[in-house]
């Protein structure tokens, strides 16, 4: 398997972050309409859709936060610093990273919803797995 990133075809703009942050609705905290470089803080934000971005400001990847711990900062910058740890092309091209964050009462279903929502705008493909109940001997 080889280590590859999404490059991304879709430019993250002022107009398209404020598009994206709408269709959060009622769950939506507060705008963050400034990207953010990989490694800084957002806010404090348990929930929330981010979106890394490469050096041309390309959309790479859609990803959610909803911890089931409590985070010594924002839950996006903690979930990105998981990925780029784990992967030399995430941290070789991703630069920057948009928050949409959300209240901590956005239910898991709504979270899950709109990240796929967001990916779909911004056509970037979303990996699942399938998480399979291994057997216990």
């Amino acid at each position: 398997m080889t280590d590859t990133t999404w490059a991304g075809v879709v430019a993250i703009t002022d107009d398209r972050y404020a598009m994206l942050a709408r269709l959060a609705g009622q769950w939506l905290l507060e705008p963050q309409p400034e990207p953010i470089p990989i490694g800084e803080d957002s806010v404090y934000e348990d929930r929330a859709i981010y979106i890394a971005v490469n050096r041309n400001g390309n959309a790479c990847y859609c990803g959610k936060t909803a911890p089931t711990r409590a985070l010594n900062r924002g839950a996006a910058a903690t979930r990105l610093g998981q990925h780029v740890n784990g992967s030399t092309s995430k941290r070789d091209e991703w630069v920057e990273y948009w928050v949409i964050p959300l209240r901590d009462a956005t239910p898991g279903h709504v979270v899950s919803a709109l990240e796929k929502t967001v990916a779909a705008r911004l056509g970037i493909p979303l990996v699942h797995r399938t998480r399979i109940p291994r057997r216990r001997t």
